[in-house]
């Protein structure tokens, strides 16, 4: 007996409704991208701590007395230890040259700035399925290239290229699932997919630990990214980017392969009919409204909106990247510390709060008490991991869909001082956001 249907249902999420909102195929659809999509991306960007950062080094001039880890004045030669070599190690990065190794840090998490918007881009004009693919070819490519070249400067540009595939990837991946479902899993897509980044980090983590050249590291990091083309022939368009382009056919055969696989009889007219009313509401909204960029910013709500979440981004990315880069400085074992690193508002809120008030605390914490400065480092890491899902579900839920691939986007590396007095504003001002709990997602306000 065919699914009953709410004859005056407009809204895309009554559609996953009827067919199923987390059915058979869509639970293959999203494990297996998130296992072929996300482990690379952590594998990848975990990969830049191992690749880039700088091992203990100590002063083998004679009659000079130097730190662990310091330039001396009266010092002209330097000898790393042999824990694993890196980019610092190979074009002896440290003293006068550690702004470079900086810059080419910096610039890796440029290219994810870029990335986010110009893949945004193309995510939602050429859809989620075009963008997905693109970006994973060109993820793959950039890290094999870079982990080739003798020249700093073509390196670091390639670093600057994959940092900016590599958004495009995961950005969109997001996007893509929580399209997949319905209202009622939303929050559980969302969530769910934190486990793979774990996963892949958890991964690089042992690959770095066995393998301690950087090439050798950023090459094996480069190469699951290409397995994503092994959905190539059943991985499906986002079926609101295609109802968005009107092309309700190819929704329409979708739906009924998601009904089918999870044994759902729904009738075919009835579900052509909800589509078509879809469509018939955007085309409405579309044709009274001439939708832009700009619209993120023209109405005090969406104003006030769109500010919040970017500060929520920009904080978030700086915590997430700042205190990943961080590590290599902190006490103990580098390997075991990355390792350990990996309703919506008063949680994110809380979570903000925690993290940035362990960031904080590291003003009072004693020079020599090391190992307290790296508990609270990761603890600040942790919450500030926590938040990251929240804020993309947000971003999700505020934003209609014609800018959801283009809003994530901004990050740089500060000290911890910094990033924890701008996570406590971020923390507050996240309070200002409407609850979105179980609610559609914004096609359309």
């Amino acid at each position: 007996m065919p699914q009953e249907a709410d004859s005056e249902s407009h809204h895309f999420d009554d559609v996953l409704r009827y067919v199923g909102e987390f059915g058979l195929w869509q639970k293959f659809l999203y494990f297996s991208s998130c296992f072929l999509i996300i482990v690379p991306s952590a594998l990848q960007i975990a990969s830049l701590v191992f690749a880039t950062g700088t091992p203990k080094f100590h002063c083998v001039t004679p009659n000079v007395t130097c730190d662990e880890n310091k330039c001396c004045h009266d010092c002209t030669n330097y000898m790393f230890d042999e824990s694993f070599t890196s980019t610092v190690t190979e074009w002896n990065l440290i003293c006068d040259k550690a702004n470079i190794a900086a810059t080419v840090q910096s610039l890796f998490v440029a290219g994810m700035m870029a990335g986010s918007l110009l893949f945004g881009v193309i995510s939602d004009f050429f859809g989620r399925r075009f963008c997905l693919f693109l970006c994973s070819a060109l993820a793959m490519g950039f890290s094999v290239a870079s982990s080739f070249v003798d020249c700093l400067s073509f390196f670091t540009f390639l670093r600057f290229c994959s940092g900016a595939a590599i958004t495009g990837l995961f950005v969109g991946h997001y996007v893509y699932i929580l399209e997949l479902v319905g209202s009622s899993y939303r929050t559980l897509a969302g969530k769910v997919q934190d486990v793979f980044w774990v996963l892949g980090a958890c991964i690089m983590v042992l690959i770095a630990y066995l393998v301690r050249d950087w090439r050798q590291v950023l090459l094996i990091a480069s190469f699951p990214a290409g397995f994503f083309y092994v959905l190539w022939r059943v991985f499906p368009e986002s079926l609101r980017w295609l109802v968005s382009q009107g092309r309700l056919e190819a929704a329409h055969a979708i739906l009924m392969k998601y009904a089918e696989k999870s044994s759902v009889v729904v009738d075919s007219e009835i579900l052509t009919s909800m589509l078509e009313r879809c469509r018939a509401v955007e085309n409405r909204a579309t044709s009274e409204i001439k939708r832009s960029p700009l619209d993120l910013v023209r109405t005090p709500r969406m104003r006030k909106r769109t500010v919040i979440l970017c500060y929520n981004w920009l904080v978030l990315n700086m915590i997430f990247y700042g205190i990943m880069l961080y590590v290599p400085g902190l006490a103990g074992n580098m390997y075991l510390n990355i390792f350990l690193i990996f309703g919506r508002r008063v949680p994110h809120c809380m979570f903000m709060m925690v993290s940035g008030i362990s960031c904080l605390l590291v003003l009072a914490v004693p020079e020599d008490l090391k190992g307290l400065v790296t508990a609270l480092a990761l603890i600040g890491r942790f919450f500030g991991s926590a938040s990251f899902s929240n804020i993309y579900l947000y971003s999700s839920e505020t934003v209609p869909d014609d800018y959801q691939g283009q809003l994530p986007g901004v990050s740089v590396t500060l000290p911890l001082v910094i990033l924890g007095v701008l996570t406590l504003i971020a923390g507050v001002v996240s309070l200002w956001l409407p609850e979105t709990l179980l609610s559609n997602m914004g096609e359309n306000s």
